[in-house]
């Protein structure tokens, strides 16, 4: 029987982070598959490939632990939103949020927040208002997601490049 509510994932995170990439709500296939970025259209993990120099075609749980070894965390902005068919973030209802201030307290040794897309992007800022987040350096990147057709792969893979300055 299905719920009113869906719930999103746990963060994925390992000792000492330094980055943390945020996106909004995973997707129907990442919420059935319980890993970040499952759905084979998102050049989520071709972007990280790139920049990371991750190996050719491997399990998603080695590109997590393969991420959060090189001090990148993954987690998104909403905790749970109101069931809803399909993925698209314009779609997001009743949204509650995860408690991002307390993870970045629980976690000091994070420097950036990079949020993948617009979504993640626009409600960043209800988190930061009234809230005593840390100075920490904010990216905001273009979304990896399939439905953002608006940057090519090699555009995405540029803009996201500045997360690596953070990463040292």
């Amino acid at each position: 029987m299905r719920t009113n509510r869906e719930s999103g994932l746990p963060p994925v995170v390992g000792s000492d982070p330094k980055i943390l990439i945020l996106g909004s709500f995973p997707s129907k296939t990442s919420l059935s598959e319980g890993r970040y970025y499952a759905n084979p259209r998102n050049q989520f993990w071709q972007v990280m490939k790139v920049l990371l120099g991750l190996p050719g075609e491997k399990s998603l749980a080695l590109y997590e632990q393969a991420l959060s070894d090189r001090g990148f965390a993954l987690w998104d902005l909403f905790a749970s939103r109101r069931y809803q068919e399909g993925s698209l973030d314009g779609n997001i209802r009743d949204p509650i949020l995860n408690d991002i201030p307390q993870f970045l307290r629980d976690h000091p040794t994070l420097r950036c927040i990079g949020l993948n897309g617009g979504k993640a992007g626009s409600c960043f800022g209800i988190i930061r208002r009234g809230t005593d987040i840390p100075r920490i350096s904010i990216l905001y990147l273009p979304s990896t997601s399939p439905a953002n057709t608006r940057y090519t792969f090699e555009e995405k893979v540029r803009r996201w490049r500045e997360i690596l300055g953070h990463a040292r």
